[in-house]
């Protein structure tokens, strides 16, 4: 966030249920709150499906009123909300590779704690985005 210009100040992390239950329950005190953020980003998908309810329960719009990103591009989730969910993909192609490879280095007796890796994952846009009505204010829910 930092490196796109956002404030910390404007920022603020929600721990949810990792379900659209919590999902909703957060993203509706979250949105319904005097400070409402122009923008959500969700730990995964079906949390996203909980936002994407709280939202029209308080006659937003998304994106025009709220953009909401998800997290897994799950399928039947993400491209089955309306507008379809911008997401970011898990590569798990990618994530296979380096599950075997820490494996081989385990068989071949590699010692120490198990190696972590940053893997990217794609952003899939589709219509949950736009760009901010009023000046940014960015949510995780997580």
């Amino acid at each position: 966030m930092a490196e796109s210009g956002v404030a910390a100040a404007d920022v603020t992390v929600v721990a949810a249920e990792s379900d659209p239950a919590g999902g909703y329950a957060a993203a509706k005190e979250l949105l319904a709150g005097e400070r409402r953020p122009t923008a959500v980003f969700c730990f995964n998908d079906r949390i996203a499906m909980g936002a994407y309810r709280a939202a029209a329960e308080l006659g937003l719009r998304i994106p025009e009123d709220v953009s909401i990103v998800g997290f897994d591009n799950q399928e039947y989730v993400a491209d089955g909300l309306f507008p379809g969910l911008t997401t970011v993909e898990l590569p798990h192609f990618d994530m296979g590779v380096w599950a075997a490879e820490q494996l081989f280095h385990h068989i071949d007796g590699a010692s120490g704690d198990a190696a972590s890796a940053r893997l990217r994952g794609p952003v899939v846009r589709r219509d949950s985005v736009a760009p901010p009505p009023t000046a940014p204010r960015t949510t995780a829910l997580r």
